[in-house]
């Protein structure tokens, strides 16, 4: 790895990094907690401060570091109406290894590849696009935090998962097809383990009723894994395939043809050239007038799990997620509203199953996600100062085993509920002000708090005997706070 840093510093030059975070950040989680509640007081190592509701487009929270090699090349064909492009693609994020204070640098691939297109008139055009080692960046959905068929819908951790699209595209109406594969193990009846080839099959098109309503739809069908968390390898089901098959579909309304559709940047394929870079990576929305765009998306996915009720047979498990996010520009005031929905099968759909390879017990009684978060900023553009209030309110999904229950806040992360309590709602907010300084660097200060009563805290009673309690109340109601310097270039 270090010989391939040496190469690509010795050959790419400061033009070829693109879309580059350089952030520094004084931050705490909870200034109303310390060590003894995992709370290492205020601090520049740690990142990650936000709130359940924020960076809902994005892979990444916003006090991030990192930036991406992108080496690209535009090329008109030798047969006439042909244009190629290719682009290779790191994705550098630097560090800080909390336990030993050790800096380091994660490098992966993100959507390198090659792409080749027939024009057939300045607004229509027919192309193909390899995605040489990873194509996370082609996905199905539209919110980018209920997308899915991405690398992570493998039951295994792929090494990498490259794909192919082909997409034919007439102004602002498209259809294209596309397939995808990774390479994991393959037991046989025999439980020898081999590789295998998991393939994965997308579709999809959209289209533009005028200027204020695009209709969007895709399907997807994909080889998940095997059923391998069987009790007897004698088992019918033992390495039984595991096929993931659903769609998605979305409405865009708007009121204003200068207000663009809601659409993900972690969607997008890299470009390093001129018609492509911003001036300035400081971006206000700003509108003569007022504009309303309203998006609704349903996402229904399903899988073959292990019928709870019957082990020796499996059962189709349907998955339900969706949205509908409301904007609101006048002038420089901008006010989002969103209400999201997330069913438990669909948080843990890439397990596979809350317990890996099974479908949901109906025993479990359980209760989906629904939150809703809203949002309202001004920018004044002869301060370059933007104030801003976010708000958001969730019913967390639950499910309850015995007397326990449980709160499973995404696919991996969940919480024990105090004993004799029943699950509660989450309330979370943050107020925010941010300056920009030039049009590369901002200032932002940000207060957040959250209250999550559905924390606990395992203890054992002077009788011997075990007990989840409540967590104390510097820990479940949560203030935090960030400073940061930003710039992005």
């Amino acid at each position: 790895m270090t010989s391939v840093l040496l190469l690509l510093a010795s050959t790419a030059q400061a033009g070829d990094f693109v879309d580059t975070w350089v952030t520094t950040a004084l931050e705490d989680t909870n200034v109303l907690a310390g060590p003894e509640a995992y709370s290492p007081a205020a601090n520049f190592v740690q990142r990650g401060n936000s709130t359940f509701f924020e960076n809902y487009e994005s892979r990444f929270t916003d006090d991030i570091s990192q930036t991406h090699l992108v080496l690209y090349k535009k090329d008109d064909g030798f047969i006439k109406g042909i244009t190629t492009e290719a682009a290779f693609v790191l994705r550098m994020q630097p560090y800080l290894d909390v336990a030993n204070s050790k800096p380091g640098v994660n490098v992966a691939d993100d959507g390198s590849y090659i792409r080749i297109i027939k024009h057939f008139s300045e607004h229509q055009n027919l192309s193909v696009t390899g995605y040489a080692v990873d194509a996370n960046r082609f996905r199905l959905g539209y919110s980018y935090d209920i997308t899915w068929g991405g690398r992570d819908i493998y039951a295994f951790d792929p090494y990498a998962a490259p794909g192919l699209r082909v997409q034919y595209q007439s102004g602002g109406n498209y259809v294209f097809v596309g397939a995808k594969t990774a390479v994991g193990d393959y037991t046989d009846t025999e439980g020898n383990k081999n590789n295998e080839a998991y393939w994965g099959g997308l579709a999809g098109g959209g289209i533009e009723l005028g200027r204020h309503l695009r209709l969007e739809v895709g399907i997807g069908n994909f080889q998940q894994g095997q059923l391998t968390n069987v009790g007897d390898v004698q088992s019918p089901l033992y390495n039984a395939p595991i096929n993931a098959l659903g769609g998605s579909a979305q409405v865009s309304v708007r009121t204003n043809p200068d207000l663009e559709y809601i659409s993900s940047s972690e969607l997008k394929l890299y470009r390093n050239a001129p018609e492509f870079m911003r001036d300035t990576y400081i971006s206000h929305r700003k509108l003569d007038g007022v504009g309303l765009l309203v998006q609704g998306e349903v996402n229904v996915i399903t899988h073959n799990l292990i019928d709870p009720e019957a082990n020796d047979q499996t059962t189709v498990e349907t998955a339900i997620a969706g949205d509908v996010q409301a904007l609101l520009v006048a002038g420089t005031t901008e006010m989002n509203l969103d209400f999201v929905y997330k069913d438990l099968p669909y948080i843990v759909f890439n397990i596979p199953g809350i317990t890996s390879g099974y479908a949901l017990d109906p025993d479990l009684a359980a209760t989906p996600q629904l939150y809703v978060r809203g949002r309202v900023g001004h920018w004044f553009p002869k301060a370059h100062l933007t104030p801003s209030l976010g708000l958001g309110w969730e019913l967390p999904s639950t499910y309850t085993t015995g007397a326990s229950s449980f709160v499973q806040y995404d696919e991996r992360n969940k919480a024990h509920v105090p004993d004799g309590q029943e699950p509660t709602a989450i309330l979370s907010t943050v107020a925010g002000l941010q300056w920009d300084v030039s049009p590369s660097t901002v200032l932002v200060g940000e207060v957040l708090y959250t209250l999550d009563n559905n924390l606990s805290d395992f203890q054992t009673n002077d009788d011997g005997t075990n007990e989840f309690v409540p967590e104390a109340d510097n820990v479940r109601n949560a203030l935090g706070f960030n400073l940061m310097m930003r710039a992005r270039f």
